[in-house]
């Protein structure tokens, strides 16, 4: 059985945009990072990526969490520069 760790080598997510995966759609750790690779293929995917940090973003500044907040800005920020939110798919 693979561990996260075998699969984050095989994929070009990191371990912080998994765990926004997994927490977005409420699935272990390793289901998250192969849904993560699967978005990655297509721009609306990588689209659908970008909904959830901003999912998880709004829901933290709503219920007052503001240090998850900040954290969860950090990680959307290195995926923003990685992975730019498409206009159009």
């Amino acid at each position: 059985m693979l561990s996260l760790t075998d699969c984050l080598d095989f994929i070009d997510l990191d371990r912080d945009t998994i765990d926004v995966i997994s927490e977005h759609q409420h699935i272990p750790e390793v289901v998250a990072a192969e849904l993560g690779d699967k978005l990655l293929g297509s721009l609306k995917g990588i689209y659908r990526i970008h909904e959830m940090h901003l999912d998880l973003i709004a829901h933290a500044a709503e219920t007052g969490h503001l240090a998850r907040e900040k954290e969860l800005r950090r990680v959307y920020a290195a995926f923003m520069r990685k992975y730019p939110k498409p206009r159009h798919f």
